[in-house]
């Protein structure tokens, strides 16, 4: 999917040039070299907002490089919704930002707006930026995280890494507006009750009309013209009241809206019914599949110990050796009980992109890309010696990025990029090995 990416001023880099194939292209460099900052930069091309550490960075001039006042990235990559080439570029300068997306096959600028650009970037993709992470992305600590969950929070986190997260999301802000349309009733049925309590003890349009009709009566006797006209002013007064008490009660706040109101929290009450059941389905949809690609993974690495391995409805995971026997995956050495959550965690994203290759869901396309963000991260050499027979495995995927630290993942790649620091302020040394 990812084919060419160019960095200028961006970050470490000052003007550095990645080219991507089909296969697994290992980065490889410690800490400080650039290595995350190119998972920064592919980010930012496709969706203009860059997270670190669970959170969005506040300010995109962060991303400019110390000393310079606009940074430049470049972008090539095949659009899975059509398998056409493009090119999104995307520039930040202080306080501003701007975007270009050209069909390099024609060379069209399609769009040149960031809105429009960010827009038709994600109709090209077949997914958003949730999407993106859900079925291409493994970030670090992902696979470390899986190890020390329970079965229900690791049901709960898997959710999320699924993507199925933003309907909980969504429910929450259905709620929400379902709780101010009721605070809003209540609002409205409290000043109803408050006008029909005044309307009752303010005298009828008949009564006020027989006062009247007296007070000329007097007028006629003689009775003195000052006192009666003070009268007809309170009466006056009076009537003004009832007509706006009337009013308000007869008013489309009062009478057409609380209608609505209802109506609304009707069709909210549908939708979040809805909601409830995209996940649990989708869910239930993937389970088979993910169950046989964790299995798949997992036993390429460690079959000649293990002759299957299950996993149940809250993702707990049982082990059986070549006998048949149930191992406690608490009692496995070797590795296998992480190796064991990295096959969960992949299976998660190879699962999702071969449901949406085989059309099975309306929501995602198929990336052919996965990004694995330090696979091995909080593990000593004993417990991630299977990495690299786990990457290179991984050929149910077009395109695979590893990022990490680990000298020993050089192996499991087709294309090796080395980053080497240079010191404060100086790019990193770049070297490519194919």
């Amino acid at each position: 999917m990812i084919r060419r990416l160019y960095l200028e001023d961006f970050r470490v880099f000052a003007g550095q040039e990645f080219r991507f194939d089909d296969g697994i292209t290992c980065i490889v460099g410690p800490n400080g070299s650039g290595k995350t900052t190119i998972l920064e930069a592919i980010e930012f091309a496709l969706f203009k907002r860059v997270r670190r550490k669970d959170k969005d960075i506040g300010k995109l001039e962060e991303l400019i490089r110390h000393g310079r006042r606009r940074a430049r990235v470049e972008m090539e990559f095949i659009a899975p919704a059509n398998g056409r080439r493009y090119l999104v570029k995307r520039t930040i300068n202080v306080g501003s930002t701007a975007a270009e997306l050209i069909d390099i096959e024609t060379g069209e600028t399609i769009e040149d707006t960031v809105k429009r650009v960010n827009n038709e970037i994600v109709r090209l993709l077949g997914t958003d930026r949730d999407g993106f992470a859900a079925l291409a992305y493994v970030r670090q600590g992902d696979i470390s995280i899986l190890s020390r969950l329970p079965p229900r929070k690791k049901r709960s986190t898997l959710r999320d890494m699924m993507g199925l997260g933003i309907y909980d999301d969504t429910t929450k802000n259905l709620k929400s507006r379902t709780r101010l349309l009721e605070k809003k009733l209540s609002l409205i049925s409290q000043t109803r009750q408050t006008l029909e309590e005044v309307r009752r003890h303010l005298p009828s349009g008949t009564t006020l009309d027989t006062a009247l009709q007296a007070l000329e009566t007097l007028r006629g006797q003689g009775t003195d013209g000052a006192a009666l006209e003070v009268l007809k002013t309170l009466i006056d007064q009076i009537r003004e009241s009832v007509r706006t008490v009337e009013e308000k009660l007869a008013s489309e706040e009062l009478s057409v809206q609380p209608r609505l109101i209802e109506k609304e929290k009707t069709l909210a009450a549908r939708l979040q019914t809805v909601l409830d059941e995209i996940p649990k389905v989708a869910e239930e949809q993937l389970k088979p599949r993910i169950r046989a690609e964790a299995r798949e993974l997992f036993l390429n690495i460690f079959g000649d110990k293990y002759s299957d391995l299950t996993i149940d409805d809250d993702y707990d995971i049982r082990l059986f050796d070549v006998g048949g026997h149930p191992v406690k995956l608490s009692k496995a050495s070797g590795g296998e009980d992480v190796c064991v959550n990295f096959a969960l965690r992949v299976a998660v994203n190879t699962a999702l992109q071969k449901e949406a290759q085989a059309g099975n869901t309306e929501m995602l396309q198929p990336l052919g890309l996965l990004i694995l963000d330090e696979p091995g991260a909080g593990l000593d050499s004993q417990r991630r010696r299977w990495l690299p027979e786990a990457i290179s495995s991984l050929d149910s995927v077009k395109q695979v990025i590893v990022v990490t630290h680990m000298e020993e993942l050089r192996d499991a790649g087709n294309v090796v990029i080395t980053l080497q620091p240079q010191g404060y302020d100086r790019p990193p040394r770049v070297i490519v090995q194919e």
